[in-house]
């Protein structure tokens, strides 16, 4: 059974090793997971602290109880930024191309909805055509561009920061 649904501080565990496998599986994410410090009581915080949040949530989607894909939203409680939220994505590699991303994009679109979040905005590397694809047809739109955001081994990737107005 499929199913999305709001990170709670029991996932905490599961979410660190679902956090480590995908870090490794491709290099368009910031990092890898040598780089992240994942630590079950931290991730357990973490969880507690956006609880009662609106504009930061985590998430999670199953399928029979594992998780598969994760998408972020991540805002400040400015009044004069508070429209606005930042969408990070992720689904394990063996569960590409199922529509997991999209399902997880428009359950976000709808929650910002819901809660009066007008602006949802992303970086995505410039290179990284299958996520450049999946959000043009949620419709995110090309707002700028960042020179140079990712080194990898040496490499620079620049990077194309997204929009969509809901």
């Amino acid at each position: 059974m499929n199913n999305i649904r709001e990170a709670h501080i029991e996932d905490a565990q599961d979410i660190i090793e679902y956090i480590k496998k995908v870090s490794d599986e491709t290099d368009f994410l910031v990092s890898g997971s040598e780089e992240r410090q994942l630590d079950v009581k931290r991730e357990e915080e973490f969880l507690q602290n956006i609880q009662h949040l609106t504009l930061e949530k985590m998430f999670l989607y199953e399928i029979s109880g594992k998780i598969v894909g994760i998408c972020n939203l991540k805002g400040i409680n400015k009044v004069r930024i508070r429209h606005r939220t930042e969408l990070g994505i992720t689904v394990l590699k063996d569960y590409w191309s199922r529509g997991i991303a999209s399902e997880l994009i428009n359950h976000a679109v709808d929650y910002c909805r819901l809660n009066s979040i007008k602006k949802i905005e992303l970086t995505v590397r410039t290179d990284n055509e299958r996520a450049l694809k999946l959000y043009k047809k949620a419709g995110f739109e090309i707002e700028g561009e960042i020179k140079s955001f990712f080194c990898i081994n040496g490499v620079y990737y620049n990077c194309y920061i997204m929009g969509l107005f809901v």
